[in-house]
């Protein structure tokens, strides 16, 4: 799996996030209030508080991130 420069950069802003809330942006368009619970190579495993379940995401579908530092 080929990430490119903006995933690489939002799964460094996920990891740092430290167990709090984030934003974050899909490329289908869909987006997360979340809290970031683990990942694999391929997948991150997020908690959307929303709709209070457990998520699975390709890392290949991250879009952009915001999260208060």
């Amino acid at each position: 799996m080929k990430l490119n420069r903006k995933q690489m950069s939002a799964l460094k802003a996920i990891r740092a996030t430290k167990g709090r809330f984030f934003g974050l942006k899909t490329v289908q368009g869909e987006v997360y209030n979340a809290q970031f619970l683990g990942e694999t190579n391929n997948y991150i495993t997020i908690f959307d508080r929303n709709n209070r379940s457990n998520r699975r995401l390709a890392k290949t579908s991250l879009a952009s991130v915001n999260s208060s530092k």
